[in-house]
């Protein structure tokens, strides 16, 4: 599978997985809403390590790409 998931990206997935793990084990979630958060934060951790995402696949978005910064020179080389 191609990767679509840039760095910054992977790193807000990893710190929502850990934070929504933490919450789980401390209790602050409970029942059928840590299961769900348990799910949640499995899956973006999974997918923050290997750099692709499904959901992103389908709707065509990829967070790999940016944009390139404005060189100065270009001006100097004269293009």
């Amino acid at each position: 599978m191609d990767r679509n998931v840039g760095p910054e990206d992977r790193v807000v997935r990893i710190v929502a997985a850990i934070a929504l793990a933490v919450l789980i084990y401390v209790g602050a979630i409970e029942e059928v809403g840590a299961i769900i958060a348990g799910i949640i934060a499995a899956y973006l951790l999974i997918t923050g390590l290997l750099k692709t995402c499904v959901f992103y696949k389908l709707v065509g978005v990829d967070t790999t790409t940016q944009e390139q910064s404005y060189s100065t020179t270009d001006d100097r080389s004269g293009l």
